[in-house]
């Protein structure tokens, strides 16, 4: 009895009192009924607010370095992302990668919607966005580069727009300025402007993470809000304090709850099932049997021990198995 008793303290100091699904209150009696019930066990994890979605980004422009924006910065489609012989490469939104050059004559392709689609978004035109490249898309695109300082040439060699989808917040700059571009190699580091919450999991309770879940999220002003989880990496990595440890990221129901938080430490409480749908009672109505074991203290008639064998546990409650039922009434000792 000793044992589980100190193993119930111990649970009861790290567990949140959640309680299982359906499971029975503890009557001021001091008594429980046995109960069919998930098992949840609450978890707290340390986070921090991030930029989603980071990721090198690289230009196939040849030449020297002329401008680069300083970390931190957030770019919008239509903005220089950075200059080549002080040619500035433009940021345009769409999910699809520039591989050829971009003008008059060129065959039909979605590279040519996607770009007639950003330019819209941006009040270029031209009226009808398509897959053709027209007159209109000419016109458009020396629109563009009237705004941003380049030569109103009516066409895109590639490498003089970065296709990203979305906005991007420049989380580190690679390369520097004077430095001859490398197509290889990333020029700057970028992330989404949305904010995500990434966790460090300890591989000791990676089973009990799992994709999709819901979250709460308490921020430092003490507030909570709600997210899911989205990924969960399959690979241990490094934390800052060199702990392995596997990253998993939570997106917000609200994003613009955080949109001034990046960076900032919070708190995420997970309820996750452990077992589902099984015989639960409080912890604290387990008893040591005298030469091992456990049971329970059934009322009835008359107080009768009950041996159990116990499984898996989870905020105040604990599952069993053996000779007792459900809405059998146990005693909870105060």
């Amino acid at each position: 009895m000793a044992v589980f008793a100190a193993a119930a303290v111990a649970l009861s100091i790290v567990l949140l009192t959640a309680g299982c699904n359906g499971a029975s209150k503890i009557s001021a009696g001091g008594t429980a009924k046995a109960a069919v019930t998930d098992v949840t066990r609450t978890e707290t994890f340390n986070g921090v607010v991030a930029y989603k979605d980071l990721r090198g980004l690289a230009t196939s422009m040849s030449g020297v370095i002329t401008w680069l924006p300083p970390a931190g910065t957030g770019l919008t489609s239509g903005q220089v992302l950075l200059s080549v012989d002080a040619q500035p490469v433009v940021l345009l939104s769409g999910g699809l990668p520039a591989w050829r050059d971009l003008g008059t004559g060129m065959t039909d392709g979605p590279d040519v919607l996607q770009l007639e689609t950003a330019l819209h978004a941006l009040g270029h035109g031209p009226a009808t966005v398509d897959s053709h490249w027209d007159k209109e898309t000419t016109v458009a695109v020396k629109a563009l580069q009237g705004r941003i300082g380049a030569a109103t040439d009516g066409k895109l060699t590639l490498g003089e727009a970065v296709f990203t989808p979305t906005d991007v917040h420049i989380a580190k700059v690679d390369g520097h300025v004077g430095a001859t571009v490398d197509p290889a190699a990333a020029v700057l580091t970028v992330q989404s402007t949305e904010r995500v919450v990434l966790l460090d999991v300890d591989p000791l309770k990676r089973k009990l993470v799992t994709q999709g879940a819901l979250v709460n999220v308490e921020l430092p002003a003490g507030t909570t809000v709600h997210g899911n989880i989205t990924a969960v990496s399959t690979t241990l990595t490094q934390n800052a304090d060199g702990k392995s440890i596997y990253q998993v990221t939570v997106e917000l129901a609200d994003p613009s709850q955080v949109k001034d938080l990046a960076l900032a430490p919070v708190t995420v409480h997970y309820a996750a099932t452990v077992a589902k749908q099984v015989l639960t009672v409080p912890v604290a109505s387990i008893i040591g049997v005298p030469g091992g074991g456990y049971a329970v203290t059934v009322v009835a008639d008359g107080p009768q021990r009950v041996p159990v064998q116990l499984g898996a546990w989870g905020d105040g409650y604990v599952q069993v198995t053996g000779a007792l039922k459900p809405g059998d009434t146990v005693q909870v000792p105060t």
